[in-house]
């Protein structure tokens, strides 16, 4: 009898701990003051940016290739800091003989950007090695399919060594 009441007594207290961190409403987010104009008599200069901004930006979204037009990539960094690479492989997909183009911007973090343009015949297995940095980089990949356009299919943000490289 005591077995029973004292794993009753357990059940009840695991319960209660699973459920009290349901029961809270979300924090309010903190206010956004308002700005408040100041009259000024004076003109403000302020220069136009006469080149891009530095870094790699912040992926965008993408597009799925509809499926007749469907290719599929997959994106390597080498791992070696002494020579380093990211690669750029052209996998396969129903779309190879219809894409007529295959843009891959790699973007460092210091902003500098390294583009490999495919165009037809495109192979499955066809890969390009970018030089890159030894953080991270961004990498894009542009298609060009007819009655679709130019879209993008790949944007993120690559690491370029595993989280426990062994």
């Amino acid at each position: 009898m005591k077995n029973h009441a004292i794993a009753g007594i357990v059940l009840v207290v695991a319960a209660s701990l699973l459920l009290a961190g349901c029961t809270e409403s979300p924090p309010a987010p903190p206010a956004t003051p308002t700005p408040t104009a100041v009259p000024t008599t004076e003109k403000v200069f302020t220069p136009e940016p006469t080149t891009a901004p530095s870094g790699m930006g912040t992926p965008g979204p993408t597009h799925t290739l509809p499926p007749q037009y469907s290719v599929t990539f997959q994106v390597t960094p080498n791992g070696r800091t002494t020579n380093p690479l990211t690669f750029v492989g052209l996998m396969g997909g129903n779309g190879m003989n219809f894409i007529s183009g295959i843009d891959i911007i790699l973007t460092e973090p210091d902003g500098t950007r390294h583009t490999e343009t495919w165009t037809q015949p495109l192979s499955m297995g066809q890969n390009v090695g970018i030089p890159c940095n030894i953080t991270r980089n961004r990498v894009e990949i542009w298609t060009v399919a007819p009655q679709v356009g130019r879209i993008k299919v790949y944007d993120e943000i690559v690491p370029f060594m595993s989280l426990n490289p062994t």
